[in-house]
């Protein structure tokens, strides 16, 4: 809340933030920023707890992408010299999802590239197949694009549990941000679709496409509003020759400010930081953690490498004793 140009941040571990607050909050420097980065840790360990929680994906179906998504190394419409390939066999996945269950991840992301595997191709089929036959020790969870309610509905009956698919930015700036082959409404409705068969959603985005503060906030709340169970916080890491790969990486302090920012929206939910925490955060990636974040991706991206798992489970080990510390 704000009274005469002061923000008296503390008290957002009871009340709901606004749009305008929360936008103010992107002006904080020095040792209110510090104070912003201490409530949203104050708000993430009274709705969250202390538990970490982190995913783990795999690139099932890669490049030849239809859609024209600026930041994506898979799209067809630009050349990224990726590697490209058909839906891996289910053989392949089931050792994939073997790997995160002994990494002890809570999910496991089946993400493929395209605009949607539709109900009733082989590609389809299989991927129900391969739910229907994983122990759920680690959740399923499929990005395989747009989805009706009827598709989730038999996903679900075949062992899905999450639906994933990124809102990416706001919706006022969706088209000149992201994408024009498809519209962000066509995102929300696969993720009410999803949402109505009983799935779990995972819906975030990535920061550092040329959107504005206000940009940032208006997506929270769009999330907010949706209800979404988990948020992942990408950093966008310039791909060469996408509309997007001369972009200037986002400074460090845009970063911790937009995840404290999301945990005083967003108090209750997930939220992870994802493609770019290695990279660009580097030596201050604890930071995020104590700025509100409280979940992350193990185990590598799309068309990026992670870290080691051995360095990120020492990283985790030593987080859980400052917060256990912090906890007496």
């Amino acid at each position: 809340m704000i009274f005469g140009g002061k923000i008296k941040m503390r008290k957002y571990l009871n009340e709901e933030i606004t749009k305008e607050e929360a936008i103010k909050l992107f002006d904080l420097k020095g040792s209110k920023l510090m104070e912003l980065f201490t409530v949203a840790n104050e708000v993430r360990e009274k709705y969250c707890g202390n538990e970490i929680h982190y995913c783990t994906i795999t690139n099932a179906r890669s490049g030849r992408c239809s859609e024209d998504c600026k930041f994506c190394a898979q799209s067809a419409h630009y050349n990224t010299n990726i590697k490209e390939y058909g839906l891996k066999k289910n053989e392949i996945l089931f050792e994939e999802y073997k790997r995160a269950e002994n990494l002890k991840s809570e999910n496991f992301g089946l993400v493929t590239s395209g605009r949607s595997i539709k109900k009733g191709s082989a590609e389809f089929e299989q991927i129900k197949t391969f739910f229907n036959n994983t122990d759920k020790t680690c959740k399923p969870c499929a990005s395989i694009g747009l989805l009706t309610e009827e598709e989730a509905k038999e996903l679900k009956e075949n062992g899905l549990v999450r639906y994933h698919n990124n809102l990416q930015t706001s919706v006022d700036k969706y088209s000149e941000l992201v994408a024009t082959t498809h519209s962000i409404e066509d995102r929300i409705e696969s993720i009410k679709n999803a949402k109505k068969a009983g799935l779990k959603i995972c819906s975030g985005g990535i920061i550092g496409m040329g959107e504005t503060h206000e940009d940032r906030v208006n997506m929270a709340f769009k999330l907010k509003e949706l209800d979404v169970d988990s948020i992942p916080l990408n950093i966008l890491n310039p791909i060469k020759n996408t509309p997007h790969g001369n972009r200037e990486i986002l400074t460090v302090d845009e970063i911790l400010k937009t995840i404290a920012i999301y945990r005083l929206i967003l108090k209750d939910k997930g939220i992870k930081i994802a493609a770019g925490r290695e990279t660009i955060l580097k030596d201050f990636m604890g930071l995020a953690f104590m700025s509100g974040a409280n979940g992350m991706l193990v185990g590598g991206y799309l068309t990026v490498k992670g870290r080691s798992e051995e360095e990120d489970y020492r990283f985790i080990k030593n987080l859980k004793l400052l917060w256990s510390e912090k906890n007496g």
